[in-house]
């Protein structure tokens, strides 16, 4: 067995390329917590963990999360709550209590002078491992604890946690989870034995159709409990049955569609628990850290960068993305006045792209490349379900995807609509978002960025192309085109803002001409001559780019800016700058394309909403628009949005949504990363430019990404950039130094 001074020194086993710096900003509690609102996130990207000792009892307590844990009524689900008890503790009022998250090695600790345990999650066979010894012996008791005993109707006040079946005409019943009796360790599994997808597809006229599925029938998660010197103390906790100098347990955890209880045991029997977990796991986080970091001269910045990263990479390698209402490490709602259980979360199961996609950007720039594949694999697997339903609703050809989409393609059934008396199966009774239609181009943008970053010829040849193509058909067969071939966009929308008398707004234009530019620059030698004859074709009938002559305030002369739309109605229903789309996400606009730059900044400083938090995006657009102070001034409201009821610091929000808000911590990381670096796809160039909206007066040692393969190292002090390492070397030529910063010789 392991022994804890081993645990403690084992960061040395692997080199290390990040700066000493990063330890700074681990995590280090010197107190026990109340409950879990005083918890830390550690995971392995597919299993997630919150974890806190209990000042009442000195009890390390953890609860356990999967990102791919849903139940019948397609709601997230905990699988647990572990509480680790001590008899006698060594933790409860120990005067030199410390726990503390070793970021670098992904390693929590939880110290006295007498007594320390660590916990780490390995990322090979997702098995969680807590060791730990103590001067005095302890009886050690390990037990599941959960709140799902009985069938239970989830009430209206709690169906905002089940979106995609949210105001149901029909009860939403969980069933409880199962302990499997006469184990000799604790092993416990929740299992779907209904299913509410074909109720949903039934509604939406969906059902046959090619490319329906159902991935929650006979879903199937849970775990095992187990550890030498362990013996069954009842169903629920194992117990070492004696007090013990020392002590290790693991707990296995599996997800399957199994078709059988039997069929998922014998799943969850094949991991074993390995030995030396704790070195692969150093190592893995090592390799993270070692990617890319931003470490800056301002400690709640860089606090709020590393910590965000963090949490991504401990939930970003799962079945599917990243929640932006909370990413997977929620715990019950207290600290926001809510009476409900752990397994609660504001707006749901169901994947809002508006949201979503904030958290996937800056991994681009992060060279965490491998975390975005499960947002990717969400939307091809729903592509042939959105291809039937074009030709179903619409008669025409090519795939567009909801808003509030489902894990299996569909709308969610409170947003399309129960009661469908008097209407068509192409009527979405959801205003909010019925006509958005931006989702497809930037999705589309999201892959070749991808791909223009790894330069992998089979992800764009087998993937990105192919969802290119189906994006675009749908475009091209659906609207009508004008006297000059030109796409009309009608019915349309400027995203949740502008509803009213929408034609060919900003978001949706300027995806299709960015993708399309991007699509038509492509080698020759990676399309068909079909595909490149079908890119040109939509290139060309991509609409005009909206403008507008507006009065700005103060009495200053009209000025012609970016605008949400060709025409539309001045009346508005949320608080999104839709025309700043030209400049983020599709940066049709920027310091590099700057034809329309004085127009895009005329947009922005005359923008109706001021959107510093949650999925406002002010930052990305000040940054790439070169508005130093602006972009300086948003990243530092967005690093000091903790919320004080928890004690984690990047339990960001609410905000507009659920904490830890994630799509506004995606944002942080995005608004940094374009400050610092702001390279372009290698077809139209490739320039990169170094610091262009980072303050003079900031010290900065930042390592990011950009296409081709390329990294950036840069330490900037003194207002001079000390060092900058471009690999491979012949990118450093395509490297451009803003305006004002000089290299130090």
């Amino acid at each position: 067995m392991s022994i804890l001074p081993c645990l403690l020194a084992i960061a040395t086993i692997a080199p290390d390329a990040a700066p000493a710096a990063l330890d700074r900003y681990g995590v280090v509690w010197n107190t026990p917590s109340a409950n879990a609102a005083g918890s830390m996130p550690i995971g392995d990207g597919e299993v997630v963990l919150n974890v806190w000792v209990e000042a009442a009892t000195g009890d390390l307590m953890f609860y356990i999360a999967r990102t791919d844990a849903l139940s019948e009524i397609s709601r997230f689900l905990k699988l647990g709550r572990v509480r680790v008890h001590f008899d006698p503790s060594p933790f409860k009022e120990a005067q030199d209590f410390r726990q503390t998250l070793r970021l670098r090695d992904g390693i929590l600790n939880v110290t006295t002078r007498k007594a320390g345990l660590a916990l780490w999650v390995d990322p090979t066979d997702h098995v969680i491992h807590v060791e730990g010894q103590t001067d005095t012996a302890s009886k050690i008791t390990v037990s599941l604890e959960n709140w799902r005993t009985v069938p239970r109707a989830i009430p209206k006040a709690e169906q905002g946690s089940a979106w995609s079946v949210h105001d149901a005409p029909f009860p939403l019943v969980q069933s409880a989870d199962v302990f499997v009796p006469g184990a000799r360790n604790v092993i416990w599994y929740h299992r779907n034995e209904t299913s509410v997808v074909p109720r949903l597809l039934e509604n939406q006229s969906l059902t046959g159709l090619t490319g329906t599925f159902d991935p929650i029938l006979h879903r199937t998660f849970g775990g095992r409990i187990s550890g030498p010197g362990f013996a069954a103390a009842g169903p629920h906790a194992i117990s070492t049955g004696k007090p013990v100098p020392t002590f290790a347990f693991a707990i296995a955890t599996f997800t399957a569609q199994a078709a059988s209880v039997g069929d998922w045991l014998q799943g969850l029997n094949r991991i074993k628990i390995s030995g030396h977990t704790i070195g692969r796991t150093v190592d893995w986080w090592h390799q993270f850290w070692n990617r890319s970091w931003v470490l800056t001269g301002d400690d709640e910045i860089t606090r709020g960068y590393v910590l965000q990263r963090y949490v991504q990479a401990c939930q970003g390698r799962g079945e599917y993305p990243i929640k932006f209402n909370g990413g997977y490490y929620t715990v019950e709602p207290t600290g926001m006045g809510k009476p409900f259980d752990p397994d609660f979360r504001n707006w749901g199961d169901s994947h809002w792209w508006q949201n979503v996609r904030h958290i996937y950007h800056p991994m681009l720039a992060s060279g965490d490349l491998e975390m975005m594949e499960p947002l990717f694999r969400l939307y091809e697997k729903a592509r042939p379900l959105a291809e039937s339903r074009t030709k179903a609703y619409h008669n025409a050809e090519g795939a567009y995807f909801p808003e509030t989409m489902t894990v299996f393609g569909t709308y969610s059934g409170g947003d399309y609509g129960w009661d469908r008396k008097g209407h068509q199966p192409k009527d979405v009774l959801c205003p909010w978002w019925q006509y958005a239609w931006n989702q497809g181009p930037e999705l589309v943008s999201l892959m070749l960025d991808r791909w223009d970053y790894s330069r992998d010829e089979a992800f764009l040849k087998k993937r990105a192309l192919p969802m290119a193509e189906s994006v675009l058909r749908y475009f091209d067969t659906r609207f009508r085109k004008d006297a000059a071939g030109k796409i009309v966009l009608d019915p349309t929308q400027v995203v949740e803002t502008y509803w009213e008398g929408v034609v060919n707004d900003m978001p949706t234009t300027a995806g299709l001409i960015a993708t399309t530019q991007r699509l038509c620059a492509l080698p020759s030698a990676l399309v068909t001559a079909k595909q490149k004859a079908f890119f040109e074709h939509m290139k060309a009938a991509c609409p005009d780019l909206p403008f507008e002559t507006k009065n700005p305030p103060y009495g200053r002369p009209e000025e012609r800016q970016l605008a949400p739309a060709q025409k539309y109605s001045p009346n508005t229903s949320n608080v999104e700058n839709g025309e700043l789309y030209a400049v983020w996400p599709f940066r049709i606009v920027s310091l590099q394309n700057s034809q329309f730059i004085t127009e895009a900044r005329n947009a922005y400083n005359n923008r109706k909403n001021h959107l510093d938090v949650g999925w406002g995006y002010d930052g990305n657009v000040a940054a790439l628009l070169g508005i130093t102070d602006e972009a300086a001034r948003i990243l530092k409201v967005k690093c000091a949005n903790s919320n004080p009821a928890y004690r984690w610091p990047a339990t960001w929000g609410p905000n507009f949504d659920w904490l830890p808000d994630q799509n506004h911590g995606g944002n942080l990381l995005s608004t940094t990363d374009l400050m610092l670096l702001q390279a372009e796809p290698l077809e139209a160039g490739g320039a990169i430019r170094i610091l262009p909206a980072w303050p003079k007066i900031w010290d900065v040692d930042f390592k990011l990404h950009a296409p081709g393969n390329t990294s950036v190292h840069c330490v900037a002090s003194a207002g001079k950039i000390q060092t900058l390492e471009v690999r491979p070397a012949n990118r450093r030529k395509d490297v451009i130094i803003a305006a004002g910063w000089e290299i130090s010789r």
